[in-house]
């Protein structure tokens, strides 16, 4: 009975082979001019074992992207009904847990929306990320908690204030003085949850 557990266990790992190497590529690359063989040299596989799990390289996108959001999906949907404040926090340090995870997928997410590349994998973008629209960045009961604001107002700040660091061209953060580092983003981090709890000013008389 040990031979079907490995060969489930080799599919496992060839498919895990292929969605890392997938992320690789897409992530330090346009979409267009990545190819086939560069992902499945990169997975160390043969080309034939993309089409057998994914159907094509567009397929294999997907399950990447898939891949990277379920677990944002999934801890966004677990703060829908807390209260508004308190998770606040909770909601700032998962994103820049998951952002210093790969700082390059903002990036990677900017750049493609922004060029003038494949419209299937932008529609592929738009599927995965419109059942995040009310969730991200926090969900939207939360958002509507957040008394003498407009919340759609509210939820640019937050996208403003979370997105913008992991985006901005490193000269023109360099320019400001600023290196870009996981201590900076972790600091950063901290001063925006600050700066969202108790106002610009802090508490004055």
């Amino acid at each position: 009975m040990t031979e079907p557990t490995n060969q489930t266990e080799t599919a496992t790992q060839v498919r895990e082979a292929l969605l890392c190497a997938a992320r690789v590529c897409f992530l330090s690359s346009d979409f267009d001019k990545v190819s086939i063989r560069q992902i499945a040299d990169e997975a160390g596989v043969n080309m034939a074992m993309i089409r057998y799990y994914f159907g094509n390289k567009l397929g294999l996108f997907e399950a990447m992207m898939i891949e990277h959001l379920k677990p944002v999906l999934e801890r966004s949907k677990l703060n829908r009904t807390a209260d508004t404040k308190s998770i606040m926090a909770d909601i700032i340090n998962d994103f820049h847990q998951t952002m210093s995870a790969t700082p390059e997928f903002p990036r990677f997410l900017f750049r493609l929306m922004n060029s003038e590349g494949s419209m299937e994998v932008k529609a592929v973008v738009f599927k995965l990320f419109t059942p995040l629209a009310n969730l991200i960045p926090m969900p939207k009961p939360l958002l509507e908690k957040c008394t003498g604001t407009d919340p759609m107002l509210v939820k640019m700040s937050m996208m403003s204030l979370m997105v913008f660091p992991y985006i901005i061209p490193a000269p023109m953060a360099e320019l400001h003085g600023f290196k870009l580092d996981s201590d900076f983003y972790t600091k950063l981090t901290q001063h925006n949850i600050k700066l969202l709890e108790q106002g610009l000013f802090g508490e004055q008389d």
